[in-house]
């Protein structure tokens, strides 16, 4: 990673987390490099980006948009603290979950054991769908039923046995139709 003219700072800091001998950073970006750190360990310590807004202001005497930027370039540098935090207490509970589900087959407990399936579904992601747009009637094995006049049973049923038809010397009569739509209302 080579620093070139032009690079922002926080170009600078990843360079310098990536190799400090060869990429030393300046005061100004010691600096910035202190108040990221500081903005990770406040959101560590659940602070909201207002929290840290007004602190900065006060304390650090910083503009608005410069501790905006901060708080960008802090989840830059380490990740969202509040993406993981979701994340960690997804996976307490999923481990909560199964702990529960253990203790119940180990009584027996058969209700309460479909229950903690359940949840371990839920929250696990393994119920939900894939592909939003997936229709599973489409795959139930439907009966159709198809009214046909007799002589044109007759010829369907000729041509299912393996012989040829001659459709041509059918007599067929054109009928009207209309075409329907479905309409949604809210009655």
């Amino acid at each position: 990673m080579l620093i070139k003219r032009g690079d922002t700072t926080l170009d600078k800091i990843l360079a310098h987390y990536i190799n400090p001998e060869h990429f030393p950073l300046s005061e100004t970006n010691a600096a910035i490099l202190l108040r990221l750190n500081e903005v990770f360990a406040l959101r560590l310590n659940h602070f909201s980006t207002q929290q840290i807004l007004n602190k900065f202001v006060l304390e650090k005497g910083l503009s608005q948009a410069q501790v905006y930027a901060d708080i960008r370039n802090s989840e830059k540098l380490f990740g969202s603290v509040l993406k993981a935090d979701a994340e960690g207490s997804r996976a307490i509970w999923l481990e909560y979950t199964r702990d529960y589900l253990k203790r119940c087959k180990q009584k027996g407990d058969r209700n309460n054991e479909v229950k903690a399936l359940k949840l371990l579904a839920d929250y696990g992601g393994l119920a939900n769908e894939e592909n939003p747009n997936f229709n599973p009637e489409k795959y139930e094995n439907m009966e159709l039923h198809i009214n046909v006049d007799k002589r044109v049973q007759n010829k369907l049923l000729e041509m299912l046995s393996g012989g040829s038809v001659d459709l041509n010397n059918l007599d067929v009569t054109d009928i009207d139709f209309e075409d329907v739509t479905n309409t949604e209302t809210n009655d």
